[in-house]
């Protein structure tokens, strides 16, 4: 079977959303290390950093921004299966269809508030009121690139279980 233009476009997003998981993973390992560093110098060596708990807070935006799509891609959001388990498949199916198109419109208004605000951060020139003095738009620019590409991968799934074809490539476990 000849594959839709919508499978093929979903199978190179999930390459997409994998890099950034991936990149999620790298930042976190980052973080996880830097505060380990500065919880060593705070408490053993009696000199704290004085950005480490800062730039953590900003990197954890990106951790869970960059991840949402791939875990979305890989059935990883949470779900509450007890009352969807009573019925047949062809409602399952439908119910979560449903699901996935109202998860989508709050993903697409959450798009729409995070891209003002990062405007608006970006307009006033925006930036952090700490000796760091980071500039807000990069900072809450993730959150846009993040909510785009969970929008773009619910989208596609949405298509992809209203016309029953395969969200997998074919031969994947």
């Amino acid at each position: 079977m000849e594959q839709s233009l919508v499978s093929a476009f979903w199978f190179k997003l999930k390459k997409v959303n994998t890099l950034c998981a991936t990149l999620s993973g790298v930042i976190l390992l980052f973080m996880a290390l830097s505060i380990t560093v500065d919880v060593f110098m705070r408490y053993v060596l009696g000199s704290p950093t004085i950005w480490i708990t800062e730039v953590s807070t900003y990197l954890f935006l990106y951790v869970i921004y960059l991840a949402t799509a791939y875990a979305l891609q890989q059935g990883m959001h949470i779900k509450v299966t007890f009352l969807r388990d009573f019925f047949g498949k062809r409602t399952q199916r439908i119910l979560d269809l449903v699901t996935s198109i109202f998860a989508a419109l709050f993903t697409a208004v959450l798009l729409w508030q995070v891209s003002e605000m990062t405007w608006t951060a970006f307009k006033g020139n925006w930036t952090s009121p700490t000796m760091l003095n980071a500039p807000y738009a990069v900072i809450h620019g993730v959150m846009v690139i993040g909510s785009l590409l969970l929008l773009v991968s619910f989208v596609c799934s949405i298509i992809l279980q209203f016309r029953g074809e395969q969200t997998e490539p074919a031969g994947a476990a």
